[in-house]
């Protein structure tokens, strides 16, 4: 028989049958640590083996279920659930589904004898839906004696479709394409939601384009442009058009100019944008025409207007459709900001440059225009490399100067990787020099485990210790000394005692030291201690979501005099745009600088995992500190990286069972005790 986690494990990789599935991702999914997600599989593979169930386990690339409908639904009957049930999630993507195709004529009940569940589940339901439609510019109606019904323009209507309509409504029909670049799930949900026909025309259009000039776009924008046409394909089928005031794209972006010059944008400076430039509405009307040659179907201008726009938001494998002055901005912006943040030379590396130049300006479009991607390699950026995608995340405020909106994870994961790849390029290596007193013999097996554990460090002398007092005319970042010495050079900054045996503790303090010196950021260290004390960390015993959470921390500190009120509001904005966790179950949700009064970090530390966003979180960070500047941000930074980085310190952390507890942890592993 199944654990209840077990059961929660196989229930996932049902959902994902005939897909291969790490444990990365099941552990994200799950809201459970990777170690545990590993510990439970072999339990759900003997429970496979038992019942006959195909678990194809690939080591090193994942696990692919492979079961059938029955088997399926012999693990929903272990789940204590009627066939016909369905999770939160697929029970409000059907009620989205229904409200935004237009129907008028549900109710409650009917939603209810549907679904399965009870009226107070379908009205909790739809009161949770409510809200979050609400950040589409979609209202829920809701007319006694008449039906539930949503209202809003067609353009937010067809995003809203895209984000919350993620499952297939109907039996799943299996759809083959020949295009590797759309994955057979987005596929399922595009032709059971929005028709096969719909699916094979925009996919087609897009072939078609393709062909035509010359261009390959990407996985995920083709993906998204698949998306996106097939649902327009579909609005258009039901006679739901877009309307010529619905499509305003001449304020394509907020541009970072002067009052004097708002509201007089010229022609070319319309085509400076880079948003609908000529290339852009050329695709779009070969697109038209494709369509309307080969099926028949014509479409209105601003629906060729339409495509012009999801094509701006689209990149190419093979070269740049068009770059705007604007994104070439934000790509110096970011690179400059991020160099100094990371204390790396990125400035010069020609390649982050070039696949900058090449995402941006469609990152930017898509942000501005609040278009949707599925990013692959989220799940593990976020999970494996959670310290860079935190980091990257702070050049969110680059988008809001430029868009005016806050970009997705999707986008800033995508500049998580670019800039690891940057990093991985450009190694930095710490020479160092090793003081012993057992022989040179000694030294170079002492030097040989260093080198091999820590492969950031370099040996470049071996020196025995009458040699303490002339250490200034070697070349060396770090001084490595098996001699606990209480000469004058222990107070030099290089200097760091290690053990001849060269324990874990030692490899972990050498690990920290190469990282101060090659990220320079060891002066701002004693600048973030002062952002944390025992007194603004919280145990909350009794929170029962993201909103709940946040509304009373951020009183918190508006009480002590640390923010303004603004604070809380911007807080909760940045909430609802994007959420905020970053991995390892951990979320720093942060306002704007303008209204914080001094730095500090609240930390929260739930009892359990509450869901925040996509992901869960149960230890949150909230930062109520001033990212315009550089040497703040990297005093916070420099330390946080290294609870994400360091092997079960999070987990060390969540040992802490007060606030003093906690306090005490954090400064241990940070080694500020």
């Amino acid at each position: 028989m199944l654990s209840e986690k077990g059961l929660l494990i196989i229930e996932k990789l049902a959902e994902h049958n005939n897909e291969l599935v790490t444990s990365k991702a099941l552990a994200a999914s799950t809201g459970m640590s990777e170690r545990s997600v590993k510990t439970y599989l072999k339990e759900v593979a003997d429970f496979c083996e038992q019942n006959s169930m195909t678990l194809d386990r690939k080591p090193g690339k994942g696990m692919k279920p492979c079961f059938s409908d029955a088997q399926i639904g012999k693990i929903l009957d272990v789940a204590g659930r009627k066939s016909a049930a369905v999770s939160q999630k697929k029970r409000q993507n059907y009620i989205s589904y229904i409200l935004l195709s237009g129907w008028d004529t549900y109710t409650y009940a009917l939603f209810s004898e549907e679904l399965n569940v009870s009226k107070n589940v379908i009205m909790d339901d739809i009161n949770e839906l409510d809200a979050e439609l609400l950040l589409f510019g979609i209202k829920v109606h809701r007319t006694a004696g008449y039906g539930i019904y949503a209202t809003g323009s067609e353009l937010d209507i067809r995003k809203a479709m895209r984000h919350f309509c993620r499952y297939p409504i109907s039996d799943k029909q299996v759809i083959k394409t020949d295009d590797h670049r759309l994955s057979r799930r987005a596929a399922e949900v595009i032709a059971n939601n929005f028709r096969s026909v719909n699916l094979s025309m925009a996919v087609d259009m897009i072939h078609h384009v393709e062909r035509r000039f010359d261009i390959i776009f990407t996985d995920y924008t083709f993906q998204m442009l698949a998306e996106y046409i097939a649902i327009a394909l579909f609005r258009v089928d039901v006679e739901k058009e877009l309307k010529s005031d619905e499509l305003d794209l001449s304020n394509r972006i907020c541009d970072a100019a002067s009052d004097d010059d708002a509201g007089t944008e010229t022609e070319q400076q319309v085509q400076k944008n880079g948003f609908i430039m000529t290339e852009h509405e050329n695709m779009a009307r070969e697109a038209a025409g494709f369509l309307e040659r080969y099926h028949g179907i014509s479409l209105s201008q601003p629906e060729i207007m339409y495509l012009a726009m999801l094509f701006s938001c689209a990149e190419g494998q093979n070269r740049v459709v068009m770059s705007s002055e604007e994104a070439l901005s934000i790509e110096d912006e970011m690179i400059v900001y991020l160099s100094n943040l990371l204390a790396a030379n990125l400035i010069e590396n020609e390649l982050l440059r070039e696949s900058m130049r090449s995402f941006l300006p469609g990152s930017i479009a898509r942000t501005h225009f609040g278009i949707e991607i599925d990013n692959p390699f989220l799940s593990d950026i976020t999970q494996s490399y959670a310290s860079l995608f935190t980091v990257c995340f702070t050049v969110s405020r680059y988008y809001e100067k430029y868009t005016g909106a806050m970009p997705s994870e999707n986008e800033i994961a995508f500049i998580a990787l670019q800039v690891g790849g940057a990093l991985h390029r450009n190694p930095m290596t710490v020479r160092a020099v090793l003081i012993g007193a057992a022989g040179y013999a000694t030294g170079s097996i002492i030097a040989g485990k260093i080198e091999n554990r820590v492969p950031d460090v370099r040996i470049v002398s071996i020196l025995s210790s009458d040699r303490i007092e002339h250490i200034d005319e070697y070349d060396c970042d770090l001084i490595l000394s098996t001699i606990d010495t209480q000469a004058d050079i222990h107070n030099d900054m290089r200097f760091l005692y290690v053990s001849p045996l060269i324990s874990a503790q030692d490899e972990k303090n050498i690990r920290n030291k190469c990282f101060e010196l090659m990220t320079g950021q060891s002066a701002e260290v004693s600048e973030f201690s002062h952002m944390l004390s025992e007194e603004f960390i919280i145990f909350e015993k009794k929170a029962k979501n993201r909103k709940e959470v946040l509304k009373r921390a951020c009183q918190l500190l508006i009480n002590k005099g640390i923010v303004q009120s603004e604070f809380a509001r911007d807080v909760l904005e940045r909430e609802k745009v994007e959420a905020t966790a970053v991995g390892c179950n951990i979320a720093i949700p942060h306002g704007k600088p303008e209204h914080v009064n001094r730095c500090q970090i609240l930390v929260i530390r739930l009892d359990k995992l509450i869901e925040w966003g996509e992901r869960m979180a149960d230890m949150i960070f909230l930062l109520a500190i001033n990212f315009d500047s550089v040497n703040t941000t990297k005093a916070f930074f420099h330390d946080f990286t290294k609870l994400l980085n360091e092997n079960g310190a999070t987990d060390r952390l969540r040992e802490a069972a007060t606030p003093h507890e906690l306090c005490a942890a954090i400064r241990k592993e940070l080694g500020w005790n």
